[in-house]
């Protein structure tokens, strides 16, 4: 399995732009500062709650409302980086031509996915909004933060389809697979003196 930017991190896959640097680096703010929040809060519930009897009220609820804008302001920066985790359990099998084959499927795949993701979340974000649902301890609308969400999805869906542009053009060199990557490591890590002699 592979959850690093080793072998899928191109940086000829990173859109230069001065708006997708900005982008980019308004989404890391947001996971951040998100993240951070969920840790304290369910830090500050946890020592209410059983040290002076009085939990956090409604924090399961933000909690889950926070781990939504997490997860999907975080999906763009490790589509971006191509830092999912995968499973290359045949990868190893896999060469040349099929390979690359194989590397635009995935890529025409995750895009088709993620697109109808962000279609079905803004769906369910006009239904909700219809039939005035509200959270069950705030009473909140859900509907802006799922139409925040698709959008997410949306920006996501745009990174593929260009990364897809950018493998048609070469640009974007074939996902190595981590065994192959752990091979070529030890090669070069071999000193010409420690090379066996025949």
């Amino acid at each position: 399995m592979s959850d690093n930017g080793g072998p899928g991190a191109q940086s000829g896959a990173r859109p230069t732009s001065v708006y997708a640097d900005w982008l980019y680096t308004a989404l890391k703010l947001v996971v951040a500062v998100v993240l951070f929040a969920m840790a304290a809060l369910t830090f500050v519930d946890v020592i209410g709650r059983y040290v002076f009897t009085a939990p956090v009220p409604g924090t399961f609820e933000t909690v889950g409302l926070m781990m939504g804008v997490v997860t999907f302001a975080a999906l763009p920066l490790v589509t971006r980086a191509q830092n999912h985790i995968t499973v290359d359990l045949f990868d190893s099998f896999i060469r040349g031509s099929f390979r690359k084959f194989q590397q635009f499927v995935v890529l025409l795949g995750s895009a088709a996915m993620i697109g109808f993701m962000a279609e079905r979340i803004w769906a369910v974000a006009i239904d909700e909004h219809k039939a005035n649902y509200v959270t069950e301890y705030f009473g909140i609308s859900r509907a802006p933060l799922l139409i925040g969400l698709s959008v997410l999805c949306m920006i996501t869906c745009v990174i593929l389809i260009f990364m897809i542009w950018l493998y048609l053009n070469g640009r974007l060199e074939s996902r190595q697979s981590d065994t192959d990557q752990v091979v070529g490591e030890a090669k070069a890590a071999i000193r010409p003196e420690d090379k066996p002699t025949h």
